[in-house]
């Protein structure tokens, strides 16, 4: 059969396919046309934004906004959510569009765009997400049903409409459920093995693994469908369903292994998220070109950042990456290091501040210390070819490597075993905390309900050292073998971790082939710690970021907070945690940093609310004299730090 003919496409036109009508076993026949790619009238949108409406409401109600855009009302007090108010005013103010008609006809990427010509797919990657964000309809399809498909689908589509998903990832009982209590973490669900299996065997269908049908469903409207053979299922009750059962605390190992923990790329919001957060999400989805890594996701990125990078299928890998981490640095003022601790099996002529981007960093998604240069911006210099400089501080020297994390499960808990500090039970800290607690803590990578006081997913610590502790100390002294798959969950962020310690007397978790002699340094505008290995000539090798409990909160540039200050974090208004400064006696909360002092009388606090080019952490200031405005505080830049006798340095990354 020969090939078809594409003929060039030209100004806004795109390929559209007809398929044509016929008998399920006869040949496909479709027809491809060109039709321009225009923008519909504006349809008609909410009347009242969702601060506005909060002023309206009467008390004891709270407002949110669902990912469909439906406002949904809440009640603690009386235990009910409703999708109106007991106020005809208010729900009078709230417009509801209405649906939309309009013919459907098919557009698929691997046929609509000529795949062999390279100028061509240029040009088309980027009016992608205006494709999916104007077509009436997406269908995803899921594959052929197979014997338990069918139960999967109906026990997700009747889990789906028990719950509501807000904007912030939070979940709501949905108004008139049959199940009132389904969407908090701790309850069970009433499935057998079979219901786990069957949807164990759905989410790890090959439609979950591709990173190209992110942008995809993420940019659908609500009419979004899921099919798998005859049967459907609506996007919003699939992601409901998913966000649910990725926050329950006790699931069977066969969904625990399965690809629905890390679906949370495809079922959560991603308005206000970065492209930086994007990239964590998707790393364990594949591509065939390793370039896709960064276009399949340029749909989803901020005008800043388009504006910075554009599709080129001609420029090598190593160009596309490294422009694409100095172009974040140029929009976010952050330096994204976390992303150099894997490198795939590519032999690719990366200098070792540019990630491979094609890699599989799952280790990363909870990397504890998200917080190790406090608020600070990067201070970066990039000379070609190939060196970055930047500014930071020495934490410490690394004294030895305990080994990794094992895939093998059979191992892990003899690997615990070697981890484990000869004085767990007894021993003190750097810190002054107990040698129990700190390394409790690193296993857990700082994901404790202690930090983040509002997730029902996190254990506290003492629940966790009290399980622990029956996996490293009671089991040993009893002889006993415990199942460590009941211990998967809790240990997840473990996956290709190894165990460090350095002088000091200090612990931590990093890359696996970190060494005896490597510098654990904390880099302003970067967010975790990292390990550098020097050379010969005075340069250093990024090996990647690190874990070294004590230094998770600005400790090496500003000292440990004074009791009895704490750090934890709060979700913002996107769902992002925020992280701000709690005193246990008081009660206080605030964003001010106890050890930084008071602003100099030039500078302000501005509040903006959350976009797609905010890191992770910022809070935004504002100079009285000159108007600058910066998204890090100004008490961090190098001469404050000077000023407080900060010994900076200044390293050449190579």
């Amino acid at each position: 059969m020969s090939s078809y003919q594409y003929s060039k496409l030209v100004d806004a036109d795109i390929r559209l396919l007809t398929h044509l009508p016929g008998q399920p076993d006869s040949s496909i026949k479709i027809q491809i046309h060109h039709a321009p790619l225009r923008a519909p009238p504006d349809r008609p949108r909410q009347q009242v934004t969702l601060d506005e409406l909060r002023k309206k409401i009467p008390d004891g109600w709270e407002a949110q906004e669902t990912v469909e855009g439906r406002f949904i009302f809440e009640n603690d007090e009386l235990n009910v959510t409703s999708w109106s108010l007991p106020d005809d005013r208010v729900s009078a103010s709230l417009y509801s569009t209405p649906a939309d008609e309009t013919p459907r006809i098919l557009w698929v990427d691997a046929v609509c765009i000529n795949q062999a010509d390279i100028p061509e797919r240029n040009a088309q990657v980027p009016r992608m997400s205006d494709i999916y964000r104007l077509a009436d309809r997406v269908v995803v399809w899921l594959g052929e049903e197979t014997s338990n498909s069918k139960l999967a689908v109906s026990t997700l589509d009747y889990l789906g409409a028990q719950i509501e998903l807000t904007k912030q990832g939070g979940r709501l009982p949905s108004p008139g459920c049959d199940r009132q209590d389904w969407f908090r973490s701790l309850t069970e669900m009433p499935y057998d093995e079979d219901t786990w299996q069957a949807i164990a065997d759905l989410v790890n269908r090959a439609w979950f693994g591709r990173l190209w049908v992110l942008q995809e469903i993420q940019l659908s409207n609500h009419k979004a469908v899921m099919q798998c053979g005859i049967e459907q299922i609506s996007w919003q009750r699939f992601r409901r369903a998913m966000v649910c059962l990725e926050s329950k605390r006790n699931l069977p190992q066969v969904v625990i292994f399965s690809k629905l923990p890390r679906l949370g790329v495809f079922c959560l919001p991603v308005e206000g998220v970065n492209f930086a957060i994007l990239l964590l999400r998707v790393t364990h989805l594949d591509c065939s070109n390793p370039r896709d890594k960064i276009y399949g996701l340029l749909g989803l990125a901020s005008p800043s950042l388009l504006a910075r990078v554009q599709a080129q299928y001609a420029e090598p890998v190593e160009s596309v990456y490294r422009d694409l981490f100095l172009a974040m640095t140029d929009q976010m003022q952050r330096l994204h290091f976390e992303f150099c601790s894997l490198r795939t099996s590519q032999a690719r002529q990366l200098p070792s501040w540019v990630p491979d981007f094609y890699g599989d960093l799952v280790e990363l998604l909870f990397r504890g210390g998200r917080y190790a240069s406090g608020m600070s911006c990067s201070h970066a210099t990039y000379v070609a070819p190939g060196s970055l400089y930047v500014s930071g501080i020495r934490v410490g020297t690394v004294k030895s490597n305990k080994g990794a994390y094992p895939d093998d499960v059979a191992k892990r808990l003899a690997v615990l075993h070697d981890w484990k500090p000869d004085d767990l039970e007894t021993g003190i800290y750097p810190t002054g905390e107990s040698v129990m607690d700190a390394f409790a803590t690193t296993l857990g990578q700082d994901q404790l309900r202690d930090r983040f006081p509002t997730s029902a997913v996190h254990p506290y610590l003492d629940e966790w050292k009290d399980k622990l502790s029956k996996l490293l100390v009671t089991s040993q002294d009893s002889g006993e073998h415990p199942d460590l798959g009941a211990y998967a969950y809790d240990l997840r962020f473990l996956t290709k971790q190894a165990f460090v310690t350095s002088d000091g007397g200090y612990f931590g978790l990093a890359h696996r082939d970190t060494a005896p002699g490597d510098i654990i340094c904390a880099i302003l505008g970067c967010s975790v710690l990292v390990i550098l290995r020097p050379t010969t000539v005075g340069t250093f090798q990024l090996k990647g970021s690190c874990y070294l409990h004590g230094f998770s909160s600005a400790e090496a540039f500003l000292g440990p907070l004074p009791s009895p200050w704490i750090i934890q974090y709060k979700p913002d208004s996107f769902g992002a945690q925020a992280p701000y400064f709690f005193n246990k006696d008081t009660k206080e909360e605030t964003q001010e940093d106890p050890r930084l002092g008071k602003l100099p009388p030039e500078w302000e606090a501005v509040q903006k609310e959350r976009t797609r080019d905010d890191p992770m952490l910022f809070r935004w200031f504002r100079n009285r004299n000159n108007g600058h405005t910066m998204n890090s505080d100004p008490r961090m830049l190098p001469l404050a730090l000077y000023e407080r006798g900060v010994p900076l340095e200044d390293f050449q990354l190579i």
